[in-house]
């Protein structure tokens, strides 16, 4: 099922990358936030993809990064956990 609903939010935002919500992490304030947030938005920055934005495929929410031409996965977690987990 969760191979089905990647597919689908794959095709969303191939036809509109844009089409997530702005990554709500990169405004919290806590310590543990502000490094996850640096993480993530060098991550984007390795791949040439600036920006950070959320896709909420139940039970699941997408971290991906986009350019007007490029979309990539930046990493995925269940909607119960409180961060993603970033390498």
């Amino acid at each position: 099922a969760l191979l089905a609903h990647l597919k689908e939010a794959r095709d969303l935002l191939r036809w509109n990358p844009a089409s997530g919500r702005p990554a709500r992490f990169l405004s919290a304030r806590s310590g543990q936030a502000r490094s996850m947030a640096a993480r993530a938005v060098a991550l984007a920055a390795a791949h040439g993809v600036p920006e950070l934005r959320e896709l909420v495929v139940k039970p699941y929410v997408l971290l991906y990064a986009h350019s007007a031409d490029r979309v990539v996965l930046l990493a995925l977690k269940h909607e119960r956990q409180l961060v993603f987990q970033m390498p």
